[in-house]
């Protein structure tokens, strides 16, 4: 269309959602707008900078990377041509409390044989059949649940859906899935803690979420040098080329519709007024519908302890989803080290010995947990642009419960209290709160790592805790990743892109479907551009469209499967059914040829059915001489198929004591450079140490 046709867009909100809906919609041919009430782009996806330290604000990896390579092409362009990705190995390390460590990389073999050394003989196997039912997961949520709308409860019948509901095991728990293919604890905790990407906890996510664990695994873990908002540095560019206008510090007071209930644009919290055709906001979804949308023709806000409250456009849609259940919180340090700290990964996962009551603590209990699991990020090992040479720049993510109301004013945390195993009381004190926090992450790093003086070698210090989510970007509740992804809060049952009663408005973002997470959100951005060119009756771009390969070459020719591959799976697929069949025959001709008739199940007429001349009649031969001896023979053969099938696999002796030995020689060579490390530690920071550096600008 030219330009003097061009349809008005706004977006509000400039997070992850919102600048890759701009970017696609400016592609499309749109006069795009977008208002953001900070002074910077990303939202969470943003980064705090301090003397040459750069540290994520909120993301710090780069997931399902071909959600990010459709949005590229959709676009014209690649990703390539924008993001300098390197790739994470390995993926994670993971730190226990009694001092041990998984590692967890993209190397199938390094992979297995790491699950091998903990689980035993067949872990490796296991692994693949974990991963094998990932991958479906992983698959069929592309097909399915990532690229289609669910705009009421039907589409949730559609044939291909209900085919594929159950293999995608959305009624079981992630850790379930996990303990139906490791026997150890420590594997189990290994492949279920990302479960914290989704503010849920393993033991309640649904099973379906092991596809990021497939992800991690198959599809690799990533980090966009320069930061993880070089992604959205890169869709504001490709936006403001095709005419997009970017307005930051421009917070929005409301949505502004007809009275034929169509959206007409926007109202600044200024007073001014911006017309469009479309409205598409990015902001936190309940936090939208309970202050964006509200009556027209309300002449006199409503007032309510002293404080204004507008009468909001549907408020049994915006109680209800206030009322719905939410993610997680966090508290986020950003440390600026004077050193490096050579025992952290990249990513690092320190796990709390009560594995499931720290997240019992946080998503049950909705509190601050008693011993906390946390994430550590130290991007310097993949960018050295990160940090200062020689220095470490490190996130700490420490998931808490959200917030909750207070009996005073406000919203506070729940706490324990010494020895409470329950939440009794609820605490506003954030320095408090925040110094608690760090005191245990320090203890915990500082134990598990060897290492002493940490809290000295912090020269500056960033925080982010419940209460400033919640200001800084407007999340309800403080929820870092919006509403939760249970059953009932997924498909049909999460708000689409389209307002449910207001027309040419529009949603994306975490709490819209299909879900939270930067690359979940980049998914929802293209059903949202979508729902908004079919409205109109506007054509997609043709670069929505892949290019399908030429198949006039030889090479590129689908063959036809022969016949004998066919005929091979028909067998494999009934041999069960045909050696069934065979013992069954085998066994009536035996029972045959000993008591000299065939079985019969059919009672004798005119007998009591409540009686035991019946059940003999029925279930048992009638003589109870070859019933005692047909009881034993069932006895004795149960007792030793389970005994067969519980007992562990064998093995020679010298390969079960090579293993022991090669695990005693690691813990060997751990300690030692443990004691190599605090040595030196001590030798450079001793009590010869300035005073000054205990201290650190870290109360902010």
């Amino acid at each position: 269309m030219s330009d003097g046709e061009k349809l008005k867009a706004i977006v509000i909100g400039a997070g992850v959602g919102g600048t890759a809906t701009a970017a696609r919609l400016a592609h499309a041919g749109f006069d795009v707008e977008i208002y953001e009430k900070n002074d910077f782009s990303g939202g969470r996806c943003s980064l705090i900078h301090h003397d040459g330290y750069r540290f994520d604000q909120g993301p710090s990896l780069l997931l399902l990377p071909p959600l990010f390579h459709q949005l590229y092409n959709d676009l014209g362009t690649e990703l390539e041509d924008h993001i300098d990705l390197v790739q994470c190995d390995p993926n994670y390390v993971i730190h226990y409390h009694d001092g041990e460590t998984v590692t967890l990389s993209s190397d199938r073999a390094k992979l297995g044989a790491e699950v091998e050394k903990w689980e035993g003989k067949g872990g490796s196997q296991r692994l693949e059949a974990f991963l094998h039912e990932a991958g479906i997961h992983g698959q069929l949520s592309y097909e399915h649940v990532l690229s289609q709308p669910y705009t009421s409860l039907l589409s949730m019948l559609r044939p291909e859906v209900v085919i594929n509901l159950l293999k995608l095991h959305p009624f079981g728990s992630l850790w379930g899935r996990c303990a139906r293919y490791f026997k150890t604890e420590r594997i189990r905790r290994a492949f279920s803690f990302g479960s914290m990407y989704l503010g849920s906890s393993p033991f309640d996510a649904p099973g379906t979420y092991t596809l990021l664990q497939w992800t991690e695994t198959c599809e690799g873990v990533w980090y966009p040098k320069g930061g993880f908002h070089a992604v959205i540095q890169s869709l504001v560019n490709i936006a403001e080329s095709h005419g997009a206008k970017y307005h930051f510090s421009s917070p929005v007071s409301s949505v502004t519709h007809d009275s034929r209930g169509r959206a007409t644009g926007i109202r600044l919290e200024n007073g001014e007024t911006k017309e469009a055709d479309v409205v598409i906001v990015n902001a936190d979804l309940v936090w939208a519908h309970n202050n964006l949308f509200e009556k027209e023709g309300v002449k006199k806000p409503l007032v309510k302890q002293g404080k204004e409250k507008k009468e909001v456009l549907d408020p049994r849609l915006a109680e209800r989803l206030s009322k719905k259940p939410h993610s997680c919180s966090s508290i986020s340090f950003y440390w600026a080290l004077d050193s490096t700290i050579p025992s952290l990964n990249a990513h690092n996962i320190f796990l709390a010995e009560d594995y499931e009551g720290s997240f019992d603590d946080i998503f049950k209990r909705k509190g601050m947990p008693r011993e906390p699991s946390f994430y550590v990020n130290v991007p310097s090992r993949v960018d050295p642009s990160a940090s200062p040479e020689g220095k470490d720049a490190v996130v700490v993510l420490v998931p808490v419960g959200h917030l909750l109301p207070s009996s005073g004013d406000g919203e506070s945390i729940r706490t324990f209290s010494n020895g409470s195993k329950v939440p009794n009381a609820e605490s506003q004190d954030w320095p408090a709160l925040v110094e608690r926090a760090r005191t245990q992450v320090i203890e915990v790093m500082e134990g598990r790592l060897g290492i002493q003086g940490l809290r000295e070698k912090i020269v500056w210090e960033g925080v982010n805790t419940p209460q400033t989510w919640k200001e800084k970007f407007n999340l309800t509740h403080g929820s870092i990743l919006g509403i939760t992804h249970d059953f009932f809060n997924v498909l049909s049952f999460r708000q689409q892109a389209r307002h449910p009663s207001l027309k040419s408005a529009y949603f994306v973002g975490a709490s819209a479907h299909p879900g939270t997470g930067v690359p979940i959100a980049i998914a929802g951005s293209r059903l949202c551009t979508q729902a908004i060119l079919s409205d109109l009756q506007l054509p997609l771009p043709r670069t929505y469209t892949p290019a399908k390969p030429n198949r006039s070459n030889p090479l590129d020719v689908i063959q036809s499967r022969p016949l004998y591959y066919t005929l091979e799976n028909i067998l494999f697929s009934l041999l069960p059914y045909i050696i069934g069949s065979l013992i069954t025959i085998m066994s009536l001709s035996i029972y045959t040829f000993i008591f000299g008739k065939f079985p019969s199940l059919i009672p004798e007429k005119g007998v009591n059915r409540f009686t035991w001349k019946y059940f003999r009649s029925t279930f048992t031969t009638g003589d109870s001489e070859v019933d005692l001896i047909l009881t034993v023979v069932f006895t004795l053969t149960a007792l030793l198929c389970t005994a067969l099938k519980l007992a562990p696999p064998g093995e020679p002796d010298w390969m079960a004591q090579a293993r022991e030995k090669a695990r005693q020689d690691e813990i060997i060579q751990k300690q030692r450079y443990q004691v190599q490390q605090q040595q030196a530690w001590m030798a450079a920071y001793g009590p010869q140490a300035p005073a000054q550096r205990q201290g650190f600008a870290g109360s902010q």
